[in-house]
C-alpha cells in the first residue's frame, strides 16, 4: 500500500472536531447508511469521522479472540474478504509533536501485530488535508490469521494511523495475502484510502463512487458491459505471442493499480500517455486498433481500470471463459504483481 502523491478532496479543516451531540445520549455512535450502488457511509459520532466505503459493507462484533486488536468498531465486506477496524484512543507515549505521535503509534502497532519491526510511512500535506487530521502514518504488514495457532496463514493489514487535536485514530484493512493481486483490491483500496474523512463538515460524503462508464458496471467485481465484452472474447482467440502477451499484461497491471479513485476524470494527456504505453507493447495490428478505439472511450479512472480488466482477462492464457466473475475469495482474473493503491478527487454527483 503506497499513498499516491496527489490526495483527493483537498478541503479546508473544520473548526469544530466534533459533530452534533447525539440526541437522547444513549444511542450508539457507529452507523452504516446505504449509498448508491454496492457502497454505505461509515459514521462515528463521537469524532466527526466518516468512510464511504465500496462492496456492500455491513457492521460487525468486535471479536475478543486472542491476537485480534482491539476495535471499536468493525465492517466486513460481503463482496470481498475484507475487514476493515476502527479505534479511537489517547497518545499511548509522550510525543513532541502529532507527527512524531502518528509514527510511533504505527510503529508500535505495525510491530505488535506482524511480531516483526515494520516500516512506516508519512501521508504527505495533501492528505492530511483531505482527511482532516494534523498528522498521519501509514504502513503495511503481514499477519497470522489466527495468532494462537503455530503456521497459521499468513494475512495481510494496512494501517492508517490520524492524529487530530490530540486524539488518535487507527483505521486499518485485513484481507487474505494472495487478494493484493486481485484487481478489486486495487479497486477497493484506491476508494477507501480516498473517503476517509476526519472533518464533521465534509461527513456525509454524498456524491457517487461508481460514474456510469461503457467498460464496467459498478462495484468491486464491475460486471463488463456488452460491447467490449463482445469484442474481448474475440480477442482471447488472437496469436498473440508470449513476449509481447507478458509485456501487455505487466502494463495493464499497473494501469488497474495506478488508476485512481473510480470518479477521479481523466485528462486527455493521461489518457493518451496509458494509451501510448500499451501500444508500445503491442505487435498485433488487431489488437492495437482495439486499444486505439477503446481509448476514445475513456473519461474516468473507473473507465481506464475497466479497460485494463476486460483485455487483461481476455489476453490472460490461464483464465477460463471471458466474462467470468472471480470469486470474492480472492482469485485474480490476471496476474497483477504492481497494485498500488492511487487515490483521486472526491466522489462525483
Amino acid at each position: 500500500m503506497h499513498l499516491g502523491s496527489h490526495a483527493p478532496n483537498a478541503a479546508p479543516l473544520s473548526p469544530s472536531p466534533l459533530p452534533p451531540a447525539l440526541p437522547g445520549g444513549g444511542a450508539s455512535p457507529f452507523s452504516l447508511s446505504p449509498r448508491r450502488d454496492d457502497t454505505a457511509l461509515y459514521h462515528d459520532a463521537r469524532t466527526g469521522f466518516s468512510h464511504l466505503l465500496p462492496g456492500r459493507p455491513v457492521l460487525g462484533m468486535p471479536s475478543h479472540r486472542e491476537g485480534e486488536p482491539p476495535a471499536d468498531a468493525i465492517l466486513h465486506l460481503q463482496d470481498a474478504p475484507i475487514t476493515i477496524r476502527y479505534r479511537i484512543e489517547p497518545p499511548s507515549f509522550a510525543a513532541g509533536s502529532a507527527a512524531e505521535l502518528a509514527r510511533g503509534t504505527a510503529a508500535r502497532f505495525a510491530g505488535w501485530r506482524a511480531q516483526a519491526q515494520v516500516n512506516v510511512d508519512w501521508a504527505n500535506d495533501s492528505w492530511l488535508v483531505a482527511w482532516g487530521v494534523e498528522a498521519a502514518a501509514v504502513a503495511t504488514y503481514d499477519v497470522p490469521e489466527n495468532a494462537s495457532t503455530v503456521g497459521s496463514p499468513l494475512l495481510r493489514e494496512d494501517l492508517f494511523v490520524l492524529v487530530r487535536q490530540g486524539v488518535v485514530m487507527l483505521v486499518s484493512w485485513t484481507y487474505p495475502r494472495g487478494f493484493v493481486d486481485d484487481p478489486a483490491y486495487a479497486t477497493f483500496a484506491s476508494v477507501g484510502e480516498a473517503t476517509m474523512v476526519w472533518d464533521s463538515s465534509r461527513w456525509e460524503q454524498r456524491g457517487r463512487v461508481w460514474p456510469e462508464g461503457p467498460f464496467l458496471g459498478p462495484g468491486l467485481f464491475g460486471a463488463p458491459k456488452a460491447k467490449y465484452n463482445e469484442i474481448a472474447k474475440q480477442l482471447s482467440a488472437l496469436p498473440i505471442g508470449f513476449e509481447e502477451r507478458t509485456q501487455v499484461l505487466s502494463i495493464l497491471s499497473g494501469i488497474v493499480s495506478n488508476a485512481g479513485a473510480p470518479w477521479v476524470p481523466l485528462t486527455p494527456e493521461i489518457a493518451d500517455g496509458h494509451r501510448r504505453a500499451l501500444l508500445s507493447a503491442v505487435r498485433s495490428a488487431r489488437l492495437g486498433v482495439f486499444v486505439d478505439d477503446a481509448f476514445a472511450d475513456v473519461r474516468t479512472a473507473h473507465d481506464l481500470r475497466g479497460l485494463a480488466i476486460i483485455l487483461g482477462r481476455a489476453l490472460d492464457v490461464r483464465r477460463g471463459p471471458v466474462g467470468h466473475r472471480p470469486s470474492s475469495q480472492g482469485l485474480r482474473p490476471w496476474d497483477s504483481s504492481h497494485l498500488d493503491a492511487a487515490a483521486g478527487a472526491s466522489p462525483g454527483p
